[in-house]
């Protein structure tokens, strides 16, 4: 994927491509595995990085009809290398779609990058299949972290007190018999 007159972006067609939680909730780090040409690429994002990015891509998938399904076994983890030195903190990410191919294009910016217009660190490309993939994997992803307080939003701990409440709610939130209405 080069472009003319620059140094080539390394990139290409991914092999593979996962987000991943590591850790327990609430000390959780996120990441995107990406192996594009048999080399394994670590991209460290925030969470709401990871979640906003499977949102967009469901949100492209909405309107592409998924031609040629991949098999089950094509979407299952594949082999990659976890001690990589191609590893970077993603400080922007933006993604688009080849229309020509149906493929869903990324290109991420590491965070120390100084120059917004700099070229991205990696770009690639997924399938319609493995955009889906990642999409409910990072919803699953952020469904299986701490519970939300369902008046503000917080992350539910054993001492949450609620701002909406001032912290003086004297009813458990849990209990379905409670009409807060």
């Amino acid at each position: 994927m080069d472009i003319p007159g620059n140094n080539p972006i390394p990139g290409g067609d991914a092999q593979f491509v996962a987000p991943q939680a590591l850790g327990e909730p609430g000390k959780r780090r996120f990441r995107i595995v990406v192996v594009v040409e048999g080399m394994t690429w670590m991209l460290w994002m925030e969470k709401q990085q990871v979640q906003a990015l499977g949102l967009a891509m469901e949100q492209i998938l909405e309107f592409m009809p998924l031609r040629n399904a991949l098999p089950d076994w094509a979407l299952q983890d594949a082999e990659y290398d976890e001690n990589t030195d191609l590893q970077f903190r993603v400080g922007r990410i933006e993604m688009g779609f080849d229309a020509g191919d149906s493929q869903v294009v990324i290109a991420a910016h590491d965070i120390a990058q100084e120059d917004d217009d700099a070229d991205p660190d990696l770009r690639f490309r997924m399938s319609l299949q493995m955009a889906r993939a990642f999409s409910e994997e990072a919803s699953e992803l952020m469904t299986k972290g701490r519970p939300l307080c369902p008046m503000c939003g917080l992350p539910k701990e054993d001492d949450h007190v609620c701002p909406e409440q001032n912290g003086h709610l004297p009813y458990d939130l849990d209990d379905p018999f409670i009409d807060l209405s």
